[in-house]
């Protein structure tokens, strides 16, 4: 027990004779590590900052990416809308087109019964004018292709035209256009076509 109470002072005094050096160095060390926890410290919060910085930024770009994904989706919607509006804008267009072909076909139908109407009136007309076969009597005034004038007491002139089926008798026997001459008695037989004299038959005396 003697030697054991002997050995706690000389601890103590090995302790409280060591040197000033001693001490000083480790307060420099203690120093040195506070400093370097510090700075390591402040590198950390350094890259705490920079990877808020980082996060901040691709958070805004998420948003920005949204933001352009989501005015996308609407132009987007929107085209669809445009291109569904024009392909009923086309239907519409398509079938107004039908109407008004289908119309007009009908009309023009209608305009060709009409006309062919017309055409059947006309040549009905034609053809009792023809039938009313009418007479004149009286003297070769004038004569050119394909017409002849003849001036009678009461009627005056009348201009008869000469076509190819028009029966020509000259002193009872057949002839042509080109044999009559102005002043031959004449007797002609006309219908009316088209509201034009149209002789049938013409029967010549040539002046003797």
């Amino acid at each position: 027990m003697r030697r054991m109470v002997f050995s706690i002072p000389a601890l103590v005094l090995a302790c409280a004779t060591s040197s000033p050096s001693q001490q000083k160095s480790d307060t420099q060390k203690a120093q040195d590590e506070a400093q370097q926890q510090y700075q390591n410290a402040a590198s950390a919060q350094k890259h705490a900052t920079e990877e808020q910085q980082k996060a901040e930024q691709a958070e805004q770009e998420v948003t920005k990416a949204q933001k352009g994904l989501a005015d996308a989706m609407a132009k987007n919607e929107g085209q669809h809308e445009k291109a569904e509006q024009a392909q009923r804008d086309a239907g519409q267009l398509g079938r107004d087109s039908q109407q008004r072909s289908a119309l007009m076909q009908e009309q023009a139908t209608l305009l060709q019964e009409q006309g062919s109407l017309q055409g059947k009136q006309t040549q009905e007309g034609n053809r009792q004018a023809w039938m009313q076969t009418r007479t004149i009597r009286g003297a070769v005034a004038a004569m050119s292709p394909g017409s002849l004038t003849v001036r009678s007491e009461d009627r005056g002139d009348v201009r008869l035209q000469v076509s190819e089926s028009t029966a020509i008798k000259l002193d009872g026997r057949t002839a042509s256009m080109k044999e009559l001459r102005a002043g031959n008695e004449v007797r002609a037989s006309y219908g009316l076509v088209d509201g034009h004299a149209t002789a049938v038959r013409l029967d010549v005396t040539s002046s003797r």
